[in-house]
């Protein structure tokens, strides 16, 4: 959705707007975005904060419900998704801002463009298959750095002690900074993490994985075909090592970005993205509202959401996999309550924390 992950360019009218609004240079005001996929903005986009809505679909505890571990109690999903006026962690990567990833194909899967030539028309296409693959892999090596990164700032909750630091598992973080280096451990994990789940639900929109091409016409670069694919990428386990370009699928792509520098190739935002959908942070349940092209054929966007909330959720259950490998199960468990739990630590002397023994 307009890279509602991506803002490039800040015009006149959106610097103009901030001032007279009153909003700081960290917050969410940007032009319209060149191009877009599940957005991270509302002002100045056509996004609805799909990437925040996908992650609380997916990792959000019910209302009123405590965390088991598997999902996240509210403040902290606050600094893992964001909201309206937050990035959060998943949002990072589409921030203008010190640590922003705006311009880098690999945090987003772009430009793993190819298709071939017998659904061409018979026309080679301007890249090749191993071209694409190696730009795939780049990004996969990219979001397994971010994973690991998080799984080891996870670590850091411990004070010299060895007992859990109410400072360092508090969930208070700016929204702005270089990847993995806020303040607290906490928010250096949902940082990290954060980036990771970003790329992983980019894919789904930016890619023929799960959705379908027009029937009605014949394959092309402007109707690539679809995969259709009832499954979470496989390459995308960032537990495992990187996969090779020759593990590619054949027939992949993900959109050439910026569209006006992909001439004769298959663009981002005009061939295949599925972006600007209105989702139900609760239940995952899409609504249409402006989307794709691409993403209004057959059941394309719902696809996409649907596939980018289950790997969210695989990603979750490795990371939970990851530490308790990492520290060992009982530490483990005192990590993860951590990163899940609002108050692991108690706030006063004769409280005790959700995570404290």
């Amino acid at each position: 959705m307009p890279r509602g992950y991506a803002i490039r360019r800040w015009t006149a009218a959106a610097t103009v707007m901030a001032a007279v609004l009153g909003v700081s240079m960290a917050g969410q005001v940007a032009a319209p975005p060149e191009a877009e996929a599940f957005a991270t903005y509302y002002w100045f986009s056509s996004g609805h904060g799909e990437h925040e809505k996908v992650t609380r679909a997916a990792l959000a505890c019910p209302e009123d419900q405590p965390s088991d571990g598997t999902c996240f109690e509210p403040d902290s999903m606050d600094v893992l998704a964001g909201y309206r006026t937050y990035l959060g962690g998943v949002g990072a990567p589409d921030s203008w801002a010190s640590g922003g990833e705006l311009d880098n194909a690999d945090a987003h899967c772009d430009n793993a463009d190819y298709i071939r030539s017998e659904d061409n028309g018979g026309n080679a296409y301007v890249r090749t298959r191993a071209q694409a693959s190696e730009q795939l892999v780049a990004c996969l090596t990219h979001l397994r750095g971010r994973f690991q990164g998080a799984a080891r700032e996870a670590g850091e909750v411990f004070d010299d002690d060895g007992e859990l630091s109410g400072y360092e598992s508090r969930a208070r973080c700016a929204d702005y900074g270089p990847p993995g280096e806020r303040a607290r451990a906490k928010c250096r994990f949902v940082d990290l993490f954060g980036r990771a789940l970003h790329g992983v639900q980019d894919f789904y929109s930016h890619s023929n994985w799960v959705d379908s091409h027009d029937s009605g016409k014949p394959t092309s670069v402007s109707n690539p075909p679809g995969m259709h694919r009832s499954e979470v990428f496989p390459l995308m386990n960032f537990r495992l090592p990187v996969s090779s370009p020759s593990d590619v699928p054949e027939q992949l792509a993900t959109g050439c970005y910026p569209s006006d520098e992909c001439q004769n190739r298959i663009r981002h935002d005009e061939e295949l993205n599925k972006d600007v959908a209105q989702i139900d942070p609760a239940t995952g349940e899409v609504t249409r509202d402006g989307t794709s092209a691409r993403g209004q054929i057959s059941d394309n966007q719902e696809r996409a959401v649907r596939w980018a909330i289950s790997d969210t959720r695989r990603q979750w259950a490795e990371m939970r996999a990851e530490i308790r490998e990492r520290y060992g199960a009982e530490k483990g468990a005192t990590i993860i309550c951590a990163m899940t739990h609002d108050t692991p630590v108690g706030n006063w002397w004769w409280t005790t924390g959700d995570c404290e023994e």
